[in-house]
């Protein structure tokens, strides 16, 4: 960049710093991670250029990048042809570069200044009074400029340099913000890719465990002690899988995926009391079921025996030992309503807003002796949403902890629609 006559040593110094900055690959890698670079125009930083033009009485407002060789305008008020049309400016040709130590450029009289008169473009600009910030991103990169111009002397007012240092920040806070979203989608496809292949690497000897201890199982089964002994085997493989099962499915849930059901006809009351009577072998005497009526929809069978399990069982868990666990099914017109109750330390309001997200765990389950991931509430809510239908949850200490669920007594039919 030749400049119109010989900088004095402090602006010499400036410029070579920054011209050092211009190619730093940290700093080119930052701008190409806010994808701004040769994109459309947007309002959202358009509406701010505006803003700026309005508050401080402008007729140019710029919002630029600055990549090693070209500024690109991304958002602007009154900028005028060509480069409205070409949005580009060469980096030889560009002020804002000298930006990119962090430093702001800030003129009265362009033309008096001696950094700012020996510019090139200064005159063809018909830059005279000009306010110019540097975007700088959270690690410290300057990714370009916010700029304002006026073509006639101005001294600028702390109020006017108030202003722009609060759009400044507020387009930061957008390219920031859609920084994070692309880092949390990137994160996300990175879980979703391990979470596949590692249930996939698990389940291939899972199965394989599962097959060898049954056909041991056959081939010995007139030893004493072998059956026992397979079916425990037999059971925790099947639990390991399970656990299998609820991790893919917690995935889909925080990937904001409806789960994979199989609708059938179905017997809501049935499919409850045949989970609880299997529950009872664990927890006995606590279920007290309580249904009148038709309880007959369309449905995914297991899904329906996730949502009374884990309900049911979380609350023999957590709820007063010894107490009963009321569990009641009522019919509308139009759905069912599964409800869980169970008496005991009623959980936390500030716990009610997270507790059905994926891993959170309450305080009471944090400290019990039960352990666990935190997804079966995940899961119920999932599997509910999935039918078309909700969880809800209400506690205190009169009338203990309810889980709800309503499901339609069609639930292929909202997916249907969805779909």
């Amino acid at each position: 960049m030749k400049f119109l006559g010989e900088l004095d040593p402090a602006s010499l110094s400036r410029t070579q710093r920054c011209n050092r900055r211009l190619s730093d690959p940290s700093r080119l890698q930052a701008i190409r991670d806010t994808g701004l670079m040769d994109t459309p125009q947007e309002e959202a930083f358009d509406r701010l250029a505006r803003l700026a033009a309005q508050l401080l009485n402008v007729p140019l407002t710029i919002m630029s990048l600055v990549d090693a060789n070209r500024q690109f305008f991304k958002a602007d008020f009154g900028l005028p042809s060509p480069f409205r049309e070409t949005r580009t400016l060469p980096i030889d040709a560009s002020l804002c570069r000298y930006t990119l130590e962090g430093e702001s450029i800030i003129s009265s009289n362009a033309p008096a200044d001696p950094f700012l008169k020996l510019h090139p473009s200064t005159g063809p600009w018909g830059i005279v009074a000009l306010i110019v910030l540097p975007l700088i991103n959270p690690d410290g990169h300057v990714l370009g400029t916010f700029c304002c111009i006026q073509p006639s002397v101005r001294e600028w007012s702390q109020q006017d340099l108030t202003v722009m240092k609060e759009l400044t920040a507020s387009i930061m806070t957008e390219v920031n913000l859609r920084n994070q979203i692309r880092k949390l989608k990137a994160e996300q496809n990175m879980r979703d890719t391990f979470v596949a292949a590692l249930t996939h690497d698990l389940r291939t000897p899972l199965t394989a465990s599962k097959l060898s201890v049954q056909l041991l199982g056959r081939r010995h089964a007139d030893v004493p002690g072998v059956q026992a002994s397979v079916s425990r085997v037999t059971a925790s493989l099947d639990r390991a899988e399970q656990m299998i099962q609820n991790l893919l499915d917690a995935s889909r849930i925080q990937a904001g995926k409806p789960m994979a059901l199989e609708m059938s006809d179905c017997d809501l009351h049935a499919v409850t009391a045949q989970t609880l009577d299997e529950l009872s072998a664990v927890y006995p005497e606590r279920f007290v079921l309580t249904a009148e009526g038709d309880f007959k929809l369309r449905a995914d069978v297991l899904g329906l025996r996730r949502i009374v399990e884990n309900l049911a069982s979380n609350a023999a868990k957590y709820g007063a030992p010894g107490t009963p666990i009321e569990v009641r099914l009522d019919r509308g017109e139009t759905q069912v309503m599964l409800q869980v109750r169970n008496q005991g330390t009623p959980i936390a309001a500030e716990e009610l807003q997270s507790i059905f997200e994926p891993f959170h765990r309450t305080r009471s389950a944090t400290e019990s002796a039960s352990k666990g991931w935190g997804l079966g509430l995940a899961l119920v809510r999932g599997l509910a949403e999935s039918h078309g239908g909700k969880a809800t949850v209400t506690s205190c200490a009169e009338k203990g902890t309810c889980f709800t669920i309503t499901l339609p007594l069609d639930a292929s039919a909202g997916r249907r629609l969805s779909a």
